[in-house]
């Protein structure tokens, strides 16, 4: 027996294993399992499951703690696990002393003294001006009065004057005191007098006010030195019902109150005036100016906590994989005090809660980009798989970088000068989203590359700069597999993403401000390097994906070899098949370029879409594209029975592209391209054979489906009907072909063929114009070649020399003639 056949009961009773286990488990598990079955659910495993791994791999984790003392030997080589931060005390200390000392004291300005002393000067001396003008009044009346009682006789009566206040006399001490009370100094009785001498004129009032007001309004303090020594840079002066601290920085401006003293003895130096006036105008002025800016110690308490509050604490970064100490090194300060922060990083609560905050935030990140893909990007027949590689390349990307920044401790142990930051710009992250491009859609691989960007940042310990830095990367890849015509091009696309990786980096180090040695070219070289690794893991790992049923260009363009056994197959045992099927390529190609559908998909799938017209379980001479004239073998057969030859074409079709492993977008085009369309011709004959009372079973004459759910499956299905419809024009002018192609092209959308396709009417319209242009071309009338001229004598070696007239105006033959001699030839 021939081994083909010993192992097909072999392989036969593992899928009957497989289904009993299958059952058996179904029985078994509980009812909620059963809910996984739903495409809904399965994807949010997929989601929750990928979230869940890759916090795992990025959240931060727990690690040893260290307590070593100084002059202890190591006991290991102690290298950092993350990048931290370790806290300088001294220098910590030190920063707020200074920030302390550049606080300026607050000083209250008493602006009001100024106005106050001016208010008293002048109540004071407009008082005694007053009781001085009222005693004289007072006393030419007592004179008068006196005169008139020694003058008068002694019968007369004394007319009584009308009655007023009597004015009141004081002494002078009284009148000093009420001088001094309302001047608010004191006032000796010598300068009382040489003040009631000059009858407390307005010149006086005038001179002393010219003399304080000046002082006052330049503010006086007990003591400059004690001032200079609070605010050695001055200090803030605040004052009454303002808000603002005005500053002070030059302390000279202000009195200490000898100061002000010595100036008033100095401007008082009038030669004019008359020395007992200059004295006491001296003597009051001194006495009127008091200190005016005293210390405010709350409000420069209260300022000084609001700048130590402002302070941080001096830091200095320790990177991730850089040695802190090595094993047999002496233990110093220094290395205590990185121990001390690294010990201080270590999470303080449990690092469960950390996954799980990392692991609801991939959540949310996933479900949307799933949601925006299914409402905008029409995939959403695509929804499983695609997610199903997203997830899988997320957590590629994810391993790779891991994998690269595990390299930083021997890059920076073979040379300390680079930083374990430098290692990072080497990570191939484009790789997943070109694999998303060239495996599902360019589009969604713009959302691989932002999630993949932040997840690779976050798995590395990175900031805003490295994420820009993947992101951009990310782009650049997939824009590359946008036109991949051979494998070489991924190797073309790594570099293209390597230079630009160069431009992201060295753009990247102006805006920080840290191109400055060369050490920085490391960096970009790296970069570099990490763009061609890139290409090189694309290039390898694509084919390791498309066994699992996605379809890349690359493979698209080996399959549309025409030397592929299938295409060769076809040739030889339907050839009218595989002509048709060539002419099916070129319309949909051509239309697909104007759509924006995969050209090269809706070509290489219309040359596969009737391989089950083919083959030993196929029988091509059914079909009328491989029928020789005058048989038909369906004029034996039932309606219902060549209806069910046409429509197992499909089927087989199917069983023989999952064979060859042609890829799931190949086997959709072969089992969508005729949707569910009616086969009319033989529904047609099955209603005329039918009796009166006999129905016929519409189902029985379709074809099962489904519908077209891609754009490049609904161009083979318009592409394959219109090009075998317009083969049936007897006479196929551009006006018959345009009107041929628009009512099959609307009939097909009217009966619903195309909702599940996403085309739009802008694409129908396009792809219409595209089939009647392409069509026109192909069928092209042409002229009518003479009959075969009798043999020319060669003239110079010239065989094409125009026939003789009488040649030229012999009758043709007729088309009888032409058809014996065609049968004579055996064709």
């Amino acid at each position: 027996m021939p081994d083909s056949q010993q192992k097909k009961p072999s392989s036969e009773g593992i899928k009957d294993r497989l289904s009993t286990l299958r059952k058996t488990l179904e029985k078994r598990l509980p009812k909620w399992a059963h809910n996984f079955s739903e495409p809904k659910w399965q994807r949010w495993a997929i989601i929750v499951g990928t979230s869940l791994l890759a916090a795992l791999m990025i959240a931060p984790k727990s690690f040893r703690v260290y307590n070593l003392t100084v002059g202890e030997t190591a006991p290991e080589t102690i290298i950092s696990p993350l990048t931290f931060e370790v806290v300088d005390q001294a220098a910590t200390q030190k920063y707020k002393d200074d920030v302390i000392k550049s606080v300026l004291p607050v000083y209250d300005f008493d602006e009001e003294m100024v106005h106050d002393v001016q208010t008293r000067i002048t109540n004071a001396f407009n008082f005694m001006s007053e009781y001085l003008e009222a005693e004289a009044i007072h006393q030419s009346k007592e004179i008068e009065k006196s005169k008139e009682r020694s003058a008068g006789s002694p019968g007369e009566p004394v007319t009584a004057a009308p009655k007023q206040r009597p004015f009141q006399v004081l002494d002078e001490n009284t009148l000093r005191t009420r001088f001094e009370n309302l001047l608010g100094a004191n006032v000796s009785p010598s300068s009382f007098a040489v003040l009631k001498a000059h009858g407390f004129n307005q010149r006086i009032q005038r001179d002393l006010k010219s003399l304080v007001v000046p002082v006052l309004m330049k503010g006086i303090v007990l003591s400059r030195d004690l001032v200079m020594r609070d605010g050695k840079s001055g200090i803030l002066l605040k004052v009454k019902n303002r808000e603002k601290l005005e500053p002070l920085k030059d302390l000279s401006q202000i009195f200490d109150l000898k100061e002000a003293v010595n100036f008033i003895n100095v401007e008082e130096q009038d030669p004019s005036r008359d020395s007992a006036v200059s004295r006491t105008i001296r003597r009051l002025a001194m006495d009127l100016v008091n200190v005016n800016i005293t210390s405010n110690r709350e409000r420069s308490a209260q300022l000084r906590q609001e700048a130590l509050a402002a302070v941080k604490d001096v830091s200095f970064k320790i990177p991730k994989g850089e040695p802190i100490i090595k094993e047999g090194e002496p233990v110093n300060e220094g290395h205590l005090k990185k121990l001390a922060g690294l010990n201080k990083e270590n999470p303080v609560y449990s690092r469960y809660m950390i996954v799980a905050g990392f692991c609801l935030i991939l959540v949310l990140l996933l479900r949307l980009g799933l949601y925006f893909s299914e409402k905008h990007l029409d995939r959403t027949n695509h929804a499983t798989d695609d997610l199903l590689l997203f997830c899988l390349l997320l957590i590629g990307t994810i391993v790779l970088v891991r994998f690269v920044s595990s390299l930083s401790p021997m890059l920076t142990a073979a040379d300390k000068t680079i930083s374990a930051r430098t290692i990072t710009y080497a990570a191939p992250v484009a790789t997943g989203s070109m694999l998303m491009a060239l495996m599902a859609d360019a589009r969604i691989a713009f959302i691989f590359a932002a999630l993949a960007a932040v997840t690779s940042a976050l798995a590395v310990e990175g900031d805003i700069y490295l994420f820009a830095f993947y992101f951009i990367s990310g782009i650049v890849g997939l824009h590359g597999m946008s036109r991949i015509t051979d494998r070489t091009s991924v190797l073309r696309a790594g570099l293209v993403v390597g230079l630009v990786n160069m431009v992201s980096i060295l753009a990247i180090k102006m805006a920080l401000g840290k191109l400055e040695s060369v050490m920085d070219f490391y960096d970009i070289g790296l970069g570099f390097l990490g763009g061609l690794v890139s290409g090189l893991l694309v290039s390898s790992l694509a084919p390791l994906l498309e066994p699992l049923g996605y379809v890349t260009n690359v493979k698209l363009l080996e399959l549309a070899n025409l030397n592929h056994p299938l295409l060769k197959e076809m040739s030889l045992l339907a050839p009218g098949t595989y002509h048709h099927s060539i002419m099916v390529g070129g319309l949909a190609e051509a239309a697909a370029e104007l759509i924006g559908a995969n050209p090269l998909l809706a070509r290489v799938g219309a040359y596969y879409h009737d391989i089950g017209k083919a083959g030993k379980k196929a029988k091509p001479s059914y079909f009328i594209e491989n029928q020789e004239r005058g048989y038909n073998p369906h004029d034996k057969l039932e309606p219902s029975m060549s209806a069910l030859i046409l429509v197992a074409h499909v089927k087989h079709g199917v069983e023989k592209a999952r064979e060859h492993r042609l890829g799931t977008p190949i086997v959709d085009i072969i089992q969508q391209h005729h949707g569910t369309n009616l086969i009319k011709f033989f529904y047609n004959k099955a209603l005329e054979r039918a009796d009166k009372n006999q129905t016929v079973n519409e189902d029985k004459y379709r074809y099962p489906g489904p519908r077209p759910q891609s754009k490049e499956a609904a161009l083979v299905m318009l592409a394959d009907v219109v090009e075998a419809a317009c083969r049936t024009l007897a006479d196929p002018t551009p006006a018959r072909i345009q009107k041929r192609v628009q009512t099959l092209i609307m009939g097909l959308f009217s009966e619903g063929q195309l909702d599940q396709s996403t085309l739009t009417l802008k694409d129908i319209h396009a792809i219409t114009k595209s089939f009647v242009r392409a069509l026109q071309g192909i069928m092209h009338s042409r002229i009518d070649y003479p009959p075969e001229a009798l043999p020319q004598e060669r003239t110079n070696g010239d065989t094409h020399k125009q026939s003789p007239e009488k040649d030229r105006n012999r009758p043709a033959r007729t088309t009888e003639e032409n058809g014996k001699n065609i049968r004579r030839l055996g064709l």
